[in-house]
């Protein structure tokens, strides 16, 4: 994995203001957004080509800047970003965010966010707190 830059920890702690949200309660804000760009759009363009990889400069620059044009104005990026983050999703471009930048931001929640948040009531996990 690349090593995260400003970028990527700066989105993060966009993303991260919605970290006590559920991402069901995310999705219902995004469900009910006007004007979503994404919603007559292609899903296929969210994702990268089958065996596509990302190398060289150049290529990370026209990808951040295509996903980037097509997220532009969308007044639930950021909402859209920490549910997939929550949702655990693996793939695709999410709040403006491409494909490998998306995976440094997912393994960043993963160990800054996630691993930080209390366990859910109940679960196994509190339990053996106790």
């Amino acid at each position: 994995m690349r090593e995260p830059t400003v970028f990527h920890y700066v989105r993060l702690a966009e993303a991260r203001r919605f970290a006590e949200h559920s991402w069901q309660e995310l999705d219902a804000v995004i469900r009910t957004a006007d004007g979503l760009r994404c919603r007559s759009s292609n899903p296929d363009v969210f994702f990268p080509e089958e065996g596509s990889r990302f190398a060289g400069r150049q290529a990370m620059r026209d990808e951040r800047a295509r996903v980037a044009e097509l997220c532009r104005g969308c007044p639930v990026r950021t909402e859209c970003l920490a549910s997939a983050l929550q949702r655990g999703e693996a793939y695709g471009s999410w709040g403006g965010i491409c494909q490998p930048d998306y995976q440094i931001l997912r393994q960043l929640w993963s160990e800054r966010v996630h691993a930080a948040a209390p366990p859910p009531a109940g679960s196994t996990a509190v339990k053996e707190t106790r």
